[in-house]
């Protein structure tokens, strides 16, 4: 099943239309429409959006479910992902939502002039980045940190923020968010 149709599976389990899920996820029913069709693809920002309207974590609309399981080995060739056209970054999964656990690895890949969404966002939690390549700008609340290859970073989600790729380079980012919001 594609994100579109679990999108739309999701949605309709709610008894939500089209135009109440747009409106909660502030996007036009018609792009909504394109989303679930699979003739578009949300950003970063809106995918979260729309699974946090659903009540669902991103990771239900990207992968298939099974059994829960203690432990999970995720090889290269099987991770799961998503990318998002708009926002110029592909998002994959480091382990399988069939797992319970309290913190979620994600290996991001930013385009240049990728980015989060233009719109800051705040949730629950706390995030912590590590830049395996390139470079890409972490917006919190008023002050931009630039981070470059081999740097660090942790914050408190509870912040306003957002991330951009301002350089003419693919960056490459190990993001871990705790608790899961994938």
């Amino acid at each position: 099943m594609s994100i579109g149709e679990r999108i739309k599976k999701s949605r309709n389990e709610k008894s939500l239309s089209l135009r109440e899920l747009a409106t909660m996820v502030d996007l036009s029913a018609s792009f909504l429409s394109q989303i679930e069709q699979g003739k578009a693809s949300p950003s970063i920002e809106n995918l979260k959006k729309i699974a946090n309207s659903l009540d669902v974590r991103v990771s239900y609309l990207i992968e298939d479910e099974e059994v829960k399981k203690n432990s999970d080995l995720i090889r290269a060739k099987e991770r799961k992902y998503v990318e998002s056209v708009d926002s110029n970054t592909t998002i994959s999964l480091l382990t399988s939502s069939n797992i319970e656990k309290s913190m979620e690895p994600i290996l991001y890949e930013i385009g240049p002039g990728g980015e989060s969404g233009r719109s800051y966002y705040t949730h629950h939690g706390e995030e912590f980045i590590f830049i395996l390549e390139g470079s890409l700008d972490i917006y919190i609340e008023e002050t931009v940190h630039s981070l470059h290859e081999g740097d660090s970073f942790y914050f408190k989600s509870s912040q306003k923020h957002r991330f951009k790729n301002n350089s003419d380079k693919r960056a490459r980012a190990l993001w871990v968010v705790n608790p899961p919001t994938f």
